[in-house]
């Protein structure tokens, strides 16, 4: 090998580095899952325990199996994006819930969090948010959840439909970081 192309490989190396990573350090860190599973127990605790009635709004399940063996890469923008629409679908919870106000500003601080992290993740691996397959379905299921609550006048029970949809899509997001933590052998 010529010697004097060593310099120019190793540049390169170091540049795209990042896009050959193998996914994101704070989800195979366990970090990712410690704060879901937190966010997880709050979002069980600060709700009633029995509701009866639900909304036929489908989790968009094929979208979470899809991506279970999708790249990376896609991963890591669905959790985010699935996380930033939680966040706008609480946005007015708090004035609007009979919840404890502690651990449902406790549950948006994580929620927050990860999708903070995520996004530090998303500039790192220097990844674009418009090729995300299947975040239009994400978002537009997310909408349709709104379009529940507003029809429901943001009544309570439509708030603890709304947190068991929502304690459902963590629950599979959780099983997605899995898959950027191990990837599932080819």
């Amino acid at each position: 090998m010529d010697l004097r192309r060593l310099p120019g490989l190793c540049f390169l190396i170091l540049c795209l580095g990042p896009s050959f990573s193998l996914g994101c350090k704070w989800i195979q860190d366990g970090e990712y899952k410690h704060k879901s599973k937190f966010s997880l127990t709050l979002l069980k605790d600060m709700g009633e325990k029995d509701v009866s009635g639900d909304v036929n709004i489908i989790i968009p399940e094929e979208l979470y199996k899809l991506h279970s063996k999708s790249e990376i890469e896609n991963k890591i923008l669905i959790l985010h994006t699935a996380l930033g629409q939680i966040l706008k679908l609480y946005k007015k919870s708090e004035k609007r819930t009979t919840w404890d106000k502690d651990q449902l500003n406790h549950f948006l601080s994580l929620i927050h969090r990860q999708s903070y992290e995520l996004n530090r993740c998303i500039s790192f691996l220097q990844m674009t948010r418009e090729g995300c397959a299947g975040c239009k379905e994400l978002k537009q299921y997310f909408k349709n959840l709104k379009y529940f609550l507003r029809s429901q006048k943001y009544s309570t029970l439509a708030w603890e439909i709304i947190r068991k949809k929502v304690k459902d899509n963590l629950i599979r997001m959780d099983l997605l970081a899995s898959h950027v933590k191990n990837p599932p052998a080819i």
